[in-house]
């Protein structure tokens, strides 16, 4: 196959063309496989936190703490994690807004079982009591209602998932309405929407979910403990945030160092922390492959929400497409290897060749450059000379001109004694006559 491009003559194969077709196609495939990726991330709105409250004056790192029951943390531990952190952003200058807002924000959660009951309808849910700004983290979706917070002043107010809703009064529109747990009476201030995605409903689970004050669920419920921590604040280098948690919770990157052993991917810690900023980017997910033989193994008694459960499930599809995505690049990387060393193999020049010519185009234009200097500076000299000239040319005008001004009023002060004199003559002559 000839291909004129420019009057030239470019002789391909049919070989060629079927090679550089499916190179095309395995490309085009990559991107649209990146591109799907790129959407199935960002939809987890539960690892967007720092992405949603970034702004233009730097980077925010959103970081989450998963910790064992045997630490049996609670609101107080929160109070000493919160002063480290605060100690940390202060020693570092990043404390401060310019604007005057906060710099960072946190919340926390834990879940136990419970019944909840209206009338005689009595119903078993799962009870998530939160604390700090724990749907600034998790936005689920508003069916009804708004959701509630720390600053609420009556602390008796829920939210609920749909599913709650349809099973205890059968409608989504019930924000206002009571039910009991225990000897409390708890207000519904909203209901949010379960996803219908297959991996959300099984990561979300069969139980109907409600979200209640933390403070107000301890109280009722003494087993419960805080399993849950999480964060977003500066993160002006990397893996600031991720450090500053770790030191929050006791665990030192210096004694970590310290100690000459070979890395374990493993945990053995009853805190486990997470960098949900960068989990989906291509070194922890290559990481996360070359440990795959390790994922089933958890030596540590840590359980997880089911926000995160959805987050590892969707790390390991990620991870799927990141080794599929490599493999469509196999054939056009050897293609394209293959095509430079023929390009080199039959070069027409030489690295020495190509030295001399671009140590002779720097002597050239070093040359060139020196000549516009040279005809610049005659320029200059006979810019000098030529008003040189034309000051001299004035300075002869000026004085040719106050010469005829003196020899004029030298002529105007003779004409009075000659006519004085012409009269004496006159007189004279006029006596004697």
């Amino acid at each position: 196959m000839v291909i004129k491009i420019k009057q030239k003559e470019l002789h391909i194969s049919r070989k060629q063309v079927y090679l550089l077709v499916l190179n095309v196609f395995l490309i085009a495939v990559f991107l649209i496989m990146g591109g799907r990726a790129q959407s199935a991330r960002e939809a987890l709105y539960s690892q967007q936190a720092a992405a949603r409250w970034e702004d233009k004056a730097g980077s925010y790192a959103q970081v989450s703490a998963f910790i064992s029951p045997n630490l049996k943390l609670q609101q107080e531990g929160i109070a000493g994690i919160r002063s480290s952190v605060m100690e940390t952003l202060s020693a570092d200058s990043l404390n401060e807004n310019s604007e005057g807002g906060r710099v960072w924000l946190d919340a926390f959660s834990g879940e136990c079982q419970a019944q909840v009951r209206r009338e005689n309808n009595v119903l078993s849910v799962t009870a998530v009591g939160v604390g700090g700004d724990f749907f600034q983290f998790h936005p689920l979706p508003l069916l009804s209602g708004s959701y509630i917070s720390d600053e609420d002043l009556n602390q008796d107010r829920i939210v609920v998932d749909e599913n709650f809703a349809w099973a205890m009064f059968g409608s989504n529109d019930i924000v206002g309405m009571q039910i009991w747990m225990g000897n409390v009476i708890y207000t519904i201030a909203g209901v949010v929407a379960v996803d219908d995605d297959s991996l959300y409903q099984i990561a979300y689970g069969e139980s109907n979910r409600i979200y209640v004050p933390y403070t107000m669920l301890q109280k009722q419920q003494e087993q419960l403990q805080i399993t849950c921590y999480e964060a977003i604040m500066p993160n002006p280098i990397s893996n600031y945030g991720y450090r500053t948690l770790r030191k929050a919770f006791g665990i030192e990157e210096e004694a970590e160092e310290a100690v000459k052993k070979p890395d374990n991917p493993l945990n053995f810690e009853d805190v486990e922390v997470v960098d949900n900023s960068v989990r989906f980017d291509f070194v922890p997910l290559w990481k996360g492959i070359a440990n795959r033989k390790y994922q089933m193994m958890h030596p540590a008694f840590i359980g997880y929400p089911f926000w995160e459960n959805l987050a590892r499930l969707e790390e390991q599809q990620q991870q799927n497409i990141l080794i599929l995505r490599l493999l469509l690049l196999i054939c056009p990387f050897v293609c394209l290897v293959l095509w430079l060393y023929k390009l080199w193999h039959n070069r027409k020049w030489t690295v020495k060749g190509l030295v001399l010519k671009t140590y002779d185009r720097i002597l050239e234009r070093q040359a060139q450059r020196a000549e516009e200097r040279r005809a610049a500076k005659e320029a200059e000299e006979a810019e000098v000379v030529s008003e040189e000239a034309e000051n001299a040319e004035t300075d002869e005008i000026e004085a040719v001109s106050e010469e005829e001004i003196v020899e004029t009023e030298a002529t105007t002060e003779s004409e009075p004694e000659d006519e004085a004199a012409l009269q004496s003559v006159t007189s004279e002559d006029i006596f004697h006559i």
